[in-house]
């Protein structure tokens, strides 16, 4: 046991409490293999039901860095330019005429964020409604956000209203950094045109399946239901389980440990084997963790964008990292390339934050 794992033991049931948190699954990567798993708390407080390691959550916007692969995919395929207009490749959606040159909107500045789409996140469904499709969000056919989710968008100073619009150019491609879960639904329809598949079946073939992550998935099944995790609010208050509109923007459902390995895919393997594990080549992997542009942001975390990741200091070390937040999930992943190491965690609620900016300064800080 490392000391970071003792740590862990000692400091997060303490944490949970302390933040008024259900539960919380970690897992840690040394050697880019994972040396440690944990799962603390309750996936359900109710019923006393403990988080175990096969529990699924919301995997959030870590998505974004899921679904980068699966552009990359088509790269690699020969089927997609980076940088050519992203309009070419569509034929069930165009972007509505404004201001801004549509044609210089490319698949490049769409993972960046630099793409100037409208749209920061893609709201949910009740399982108990219709599922709305991707030409749904681009064309503004989904509801308006229901009070939970108002709510939700309200306390990270969202637009509440800006949900159910269609989606849009609001400044010109390139020139600054806007996140944009609309942009990625934009690819989440290319990867549906150029592939001629739904998009959770190409990212389960193409993807999922062949890295290993069998009970991952964009579509949840409903099987697979009773091992998902209840959400919660900040307040511990049990939140509807939403059906995230947006797959490739914030829909995947992920274990703790397979999500870890995924972290585990994006490094050079302890025995040498290639990033991207053969599913993409190190090259296509080096190019999604490319720092390529500063991301001018109001919250006070330095960073550049990659290709679907961002890539920041952690430590003093080159980190490639992204995070995840819906309504009642938290989700962080980062993973160090030089070091092949590596730090996971899934949250079931909305104020998991603390807990998990806490647990990655420790593990950036900490021995192998």
């Amino acid at each position: 046991m490392t000391d970071f794992s003792r740590f862990m033991d000692a400091y997060v049931p303490a944490k949970l409490m302390h933040l008024n948190l259900p539960g919380a699954a970690v897992a840690v990567i040394e050697d880019s293999q994972v040396s440690a798993i944990r799962s603390y708390g309750l996936a359900d407080v109710e019923r006393r039901i403990p988080l175990r390691e096969d529990s699924l959550f919301q995997v959030a916007s870590i998505s974004k860095a899921v679904s980068a692969w699966g552009v990359m995919k088509l790269v690699e395929e020969g089927v997609l330019d980076l940088d050519a207009p992203v309009e070419q490749y569509l034929s069930r959606w165009r972007f509505p005429p404004s201001e801004y040159d549509s044609s210089a909107v490319t698949a490049r500045l769409l993972l960046m964020h630099f793409a100037g789409t409208s749209l920061s996140g893609c709201g949910g469904t009740p399982y108990d409604q219709p599922w709305y499709t991707v030409d749904d969000i681009l064309y503004g056919r989904t509801p308006a956000l229901d009070e939970q989710q108002r709510a939700y968008a309200r306390r990270w100073e969202l637009d509440p209203d800006a949900y159910g619009q269609p989606v849009q150019l609001i400044h010109s491609p390139g020139a600054a950094f806007d996140y944009s879960g609309g942009g990625f639904t934009v690819l989440e329809l290319l990867v549906e045109e150029l592939s001629g598949r739904d998009f959770s079946s190409f990212m389960s073939e193409e993807i999922l399946r062949p890295l290993g992550l069998v009970e991952s998935t964009f579509e949840i099944r409903e099987e697979q239901l009773p091992r998902v995790a209840t959400p919660y609010s900040e307040t511990l208050e049990p939140i509807p389980l939403y059906r995230t509109n947006g797959k490739a923007a914030g829909g995947m459902y992920s274990t703790i440990g397979e999500l870890a390995l995924f972290a585990c895919a994006e490094m050079e393997g302890a025995a040498g084997e290639p990033a991207g594990r053969g599913v993409l080549t190190p090259e296509s992997v080096a190019e999604m963790h490319r720092p390529d542009r500063y991301a001018e942001t109001q919250v006070d975390i330095e960073f550049h964008t990659g290709l679907g990741h961002y890539v920041m200091d952690i430590g003093g070390a080159r980190a490639i990292q992204h995070t995840g937040g819906n309504p009642g999930w938290r989700s962080v992943y980062a993973v160090i390339p030089e070091q092949k190491r590596g730090f996971v965690c899934l949250i079931n609620s909305a104020g998991g934050n603390d807990l998990w900016m806490d647990l990655i300064i420790h593990w950036a800080g900490s021995e192998a």
